[in-house]
């Protein structure tokens, strides 16, 4: 896992990242934002792709579910179903700003939330999950996996 915790966040702006994701079953690919400091939720879901399934790409926003215990939340979840992402790099990105949260993928507009987008400064994690929501692996993934990534950027919201 690569992160900017205590060493980068800031709220609006623009996060992208140019990838190619690993193929096989239990392999979890993620580019996200977590609040600085860290709490969860809410939480901002760039990209996240279970590698069974390279093809589609989720894209969450979640939020704290008031009134309910300390780790519940509500979230909208864009999924666009595309291009193999495992075959060749391709770039993934949120324009997010007061009111609104646009993710594009190869710079088109696959998904939008306007419900609870945070405001806070939150920080960048690229990781490569194992098992999870993305299901276990099984005889058929494999080891070692790459998650191979060309470049995150980010841009101040002015």
């Amino acid at each position: 896992m690569r992160s900017t915790k205590q060493k980068f966040s800031q709220a609006f702006g623009k996060f992208e990242i140019r990838c190619r994701v690993p193929h096989g079953k239990g392999l979890w690919p993620a580019f996200w934002l977590l609040p600085e400091p860290k709490s969860w939720p809410p939480e901002i879901d760039i990209l996240e792709i279970p590698g069974h399934e390279t093809d589609r790409v989720y894209m969450s926003n979640h939020w704290v579910n008031p009134g309910k215990p300390q780790g519940n939340s509500k979230s909208i979840t864009g999924e666009y179903k595309g291009p193999d992402c495992s075959k060749n790099f391709h770039t993934f990105a949120v324009e997010w700003e007061p009111g609104e949260i646009r993710w594009m993928i190869d710079g088109e507009l696959r998904h939008r939330s306007r419900k609870e987008v945070p405001e806070i400064p939150m920080f960048i994690l690229v990781n490569l999950g194992v098992g999870g929501w993305a299901e276990a692996p099984d005889e058929s993934t494999g080891f070692p996996a790459d998650f191979e990534i060309d470049s995150v950027r980010v841009w101040e919201k002015r």
